[in-house]
């Protein structure tokens, strides 16, 4: 299932986007403007380059092509929210709104972190696909030798059986 991970790539673009176009919705959320809201240069460059960066890291959740990959850009997400919100911690002065910021920013990390627990493997598909194709090709087979036809079985019951019957012999069981 890639669609959440992909998701959330585009949240995670969108909002980079907005900080590149207007550095001060993240300057003012993180306590860096100054007391009539106007934000130095040398932050919103700052702010822009975190923009570039979750844009950067969003189009990749979203347009890599494989599931490994996939799973390598929500990691890389996931790290860089968890950094973010780790800085956000560190600046000085007192500011509620950074707080808030800063628990978003890591819930995002959470959240990107779970939503790499619903990526599969290309390798696990890839040897799925073969096995399922290998025992298809040999029960086919065999039918035909034998003259009869018996009913399929699906490649999920084959590798649930299998991890069973070797978590039975891990166990001394089987």
């Amino acid at each position: 299932m890639t669609w959440f991970p992909r998701l959330l790539g585009i949240g995670t673009a969108a909002v980079g986007a907005v900080v590149v176009l207007r550095p001060e919705t993240l300057a003012s959320a993180c306590g860096l403007c100054d007391s009539d809201g106007n934000v130095e240069p040398s932050t919103a460059v700052l702010c822009r380059g975190i923009g570039v960066r979750d844009v950067l890291s969003g189009l990749a959740m979203i347009f890599v092509p494989s599931q490994d990959t996939l799973r390598l850009a929500v990691v890389a997400r996931a790290t860089a929210d968890f950094g973010d919100a780790a800085v956000l911690d560190l600046l000085p002065g007192a500011s509620q709104t950074r707080n808030i910021v800063a628990t978003l920013v890591a819930g995002r990390g959470v959240l990107c972190a779970l939503s790499g627990l619903t990526i599969g493997s290309d390798a696990a598909d890839e040897e799925a696909a073969e096995l399922a194709d290998d025992q298809q090709t040999c029960v086919w087979g065999r039918e035909s030798r034998e003259g009869r036809v018996t009913g399929w079985t699906s490649p999920v019951r084959r590798w649930v059986r299998e991890i069973v019957e070797e978590e039975l012999r891990d166990a001394g069981v089987g």
